[in-house]
Formats: C-alpha cells, sequence, structure tokens
C-alpha cells in the first residue's frame, strides 16, 4: 500500500522492490563500495528482508547481508513504502539445498516434513537463503542453519520443539531459529526449549517493533486454546 509499511509483512519476509528504487542506508557511504553493492543487488532484483520496524511509516527498514566476499557486512536499508513492489514469507527448505550433502539435506527435509505434518510451515533465513537467493559464497564451516516456523497452537508447537531438537543432534552445525507466535512475537526455539523447564522463566521476545523479556507463560498464552493440555505440559 502506497504511504504506509505494507501490514502483511514481518520479520524475515523477502522484500522486492521496484527496479531502480531509491535508498538510503547509514552502513555505507553513497557511492561507495559497500553501497554499490547494495545498489547492484537491487537492481539484478533480488529481495531485501524485512527487518523490525521503528514505527516510523515514512519509511521501510529492510537489511541486506552481502556475500564472503564484502566479509558478510550487513546493510540497514530505508525505502519509502511505495518502492516496494512485492513481499514474500521466506524461502522454504526445499529451495536452499541444492549445494548440501545428502546427508545434511534428508536432516532438513525431514524437518521440514514434521513442521508440515503440524500445519504449520518451516522458512529459511541466514546465510543459507541468502546463498539460494543469489547463487554467490555465504556459508563457511562454522555457519548456522537458520529457520522460522509460525506456530499457532500447542500441537504445533511441540512439534516444532521436538522435531528441532531431533534435527538439531544429526546435523554437525548449530541449528538455530526462531519459532513466532500467533501475536507476531516470536522467540529462540532453543531457548523456549530450555526455559519451558521452568516455572515463571523469562524469555527474549522478538516483536516486529519492540524486544522485550516475556514469562514462557504469557507467550504461550497466545497460542489458539484447543490444545490446552499440550500447552499445560511446557
Amino acid at each position: 500500500m502506497p504511504g504506509s509499511v505494507p501490514e502483511a509483512m514481518r520479520r524475515h519476509d523477502l522484500v522486492y522492490l521496484h527496479a531502480g528504487a531509491a535508498f538510503t542506508t547509514p552502513c555505507a557511504e553513497e557511492g561507495g563500495l559497500l553501497w554499490q553493492a547494495a545498489r547492484d543487488w537491487i537492481d539484478q532484483g533480488r529481495p531485501l528482508v524485512a527487518a523490525r520496524q521503528s514505527g516510523d511509516e515514512a519509511f521501510v527498514l529492510l537489511g541486506l547481508s552481502l556475500p564472503l566476499k564484502y566479509a558478510r557486512k550487513r546493510l540497514t536499508i530505508h525505502v519509502e513504502p511505495s518502492a516496494i513492489s512485492e513481499v514474500r514469507p521466506p524461502l522454504g527448505i526445499t529451495q536452499c539445498l541444492t549445494d548440501q550433502p545428502a546427508s545434511v539435506a534428508d536432516v532438513l527435509l525431514a524437518l521440514d516434513e514434521q513442521i508440515r505434518l503440524s500445519g504449520a510451515r518451516l522458512g529459511v533465513f541466514g546465510s543459507l537463503a541468502w546463498e539460494a537467493l543469489s547463487g554467490e559464497a555465504y556459508r563457511h564451516a562454522d555457519s548456522d542453519f537458520d529457520v522460522i516456523s509460525d506456530v499457532s497452537d500447542a500441537v504445533q508447537l511441540e512439534t516444532a520443539l521436538a522435531s528441532l531438537a531431533q534435527a538439531r543432534m544429526s546435523l554437525a552445525c548449530r541449528l538455530d531459529g526462531e519459532l513466532r507466535f500467533p501475536d507476531g512475537n516470536a522467540v529462540a526455539w532453543l531457548e523456549l526449549s530450555e526455559a519451558s523447564r521452568t516455572a515463571g522463566k523469562k524469555v527474549l521476545v522478538k516483536g516486529e517493533k519492540a524486544i522485550e523479556l516475556m514469562p514462557v507463560e504469557q507467550l504461550l498464552a497466545s497460542l489458539n486454546p484447543h490444545s490446552k493440555s499440550v500447552v499445560s505440559q511446557l
């Protein structure tokens, strides 16, 4: 919608800009090497990633992580809402496995299937997604896999936590990422898994516009209520 941040846009979404769209960045001098890298990225029709918004409707905050040849420099990009042509959800697992060995791909595909069978969706962000979007090198030997899953009820939450824990044990690298709740608040899945064992424990919650510490019970209260019996066990 011209003149306002797209209502459907959420953190980690892929945001495509109109050809030649103007942008600014506080991370690089206009005309410099990194600024030009961002300019080239946009001109090639590649997406940026939705960041946490400031609340100022005059511009949209986006992110760009540049390839290894730029030391994976991260840029904050400011654009006017009218510069946005399309918003898409994060890439799926199957779109990000081209260069992965079979042993890794099998684990991630199994994780994706388990999440999908619960009715949820698993998305990919971070270096694995940037590589799939650009075809350029981002990952190194210690790179993590970053995923996000939107969970609407306790069954989906329980499935996600169990499936992520199982996949993590089968991968040589770290499996990071977030679970996002119906109210838009997201939390690192591993932090939530560990905190749920202690009553009254707080977790770092990342909203669309703010970050705060929140008791696990308050976070879980946003889940759809038809699976209360499972929630009570967390």
